[in-house]
């Protein structure tokens, strides 16, 4: 791979993962600390059971945080991934609901919450772009710069056994193992 291909790899693979944790832990810690705030948005929308809202709305924040700091870190990526693609696509399905329900709340994404002028169209298209970045980073969790390449040892199936010297992808090794299990 050429060096301009690299960067936009490079790039493109820290957008997927650092945009998503820079949304979900700017939203998490609006919430955190506005725990009334979040109950009334949680229960604006009117889809969960009264004992349920509380739970759930003091929850919310918190796994926010943790997705976020787990994608920023580069640690468990491909459940950070899973996590933010099914957050983020719970929340489409929660906005799209009050939207067409015409519900006039404020959609509480990033505190506040409760009456408001109405989910917008804008408040579903933009979490699009975060549900892919998840959903890519769950299909493809190993790239440069994250704690997972340090503390996480993994087999690469996709690539199959390591190049030789030669270019021969295992042709090497698989000689030196059969001629190592011939001389036991």
């Amino acid at each position: 791979m050429d060096r301009t291909r690299q960067a936009a790899y490079l790039v493109f693979r820290l957008a997927c993962r650092l945009v998503p944790a820079g949304l979900f832990l700017w939203a998490g810690l609006e919430k955190a600390f506005a725990r009334q705030d979040s109950i009334l948005a949680v229960n604006a929308y009117d889809v969960l059971p009264e004992r349920l809202v509380e739970p759930v709305a003091i929850l919310l924040p918190w796994a926010e945080i943790a997705i976020g700091v787990l994608l920023v870190l580069g640690l468990f990526v491909r459940f950070a991934g899973l996590a933010t693609a099914f957050l983020a696509g719970t929340f489409i399905i929660g906005l799209a609901q009050a939207k067409a329900r015409g519900l006039q709340i404020d959609c509480g994404c990033f505190g506040g919450g409760g009456v408001g002028a109405g989910v917008t169209w804008w408040d579903i298209v933009r979490d699009i772009p975060i549900v892919l970045a998840g959903l890519y980073l769950a299909v493809r969790p190993r790239g440069p710069l994250q704690l997972d390449n340090v503390f996480l040892v993994r087999e690469d199936r996709d690539a199959g056994p390591p190049e030789d010297g030669d270019g021969e992808r295992g042709t090497a090794a698989a000689e030196q193992a059969g001629t190592s299990a011939r001389a036991g």
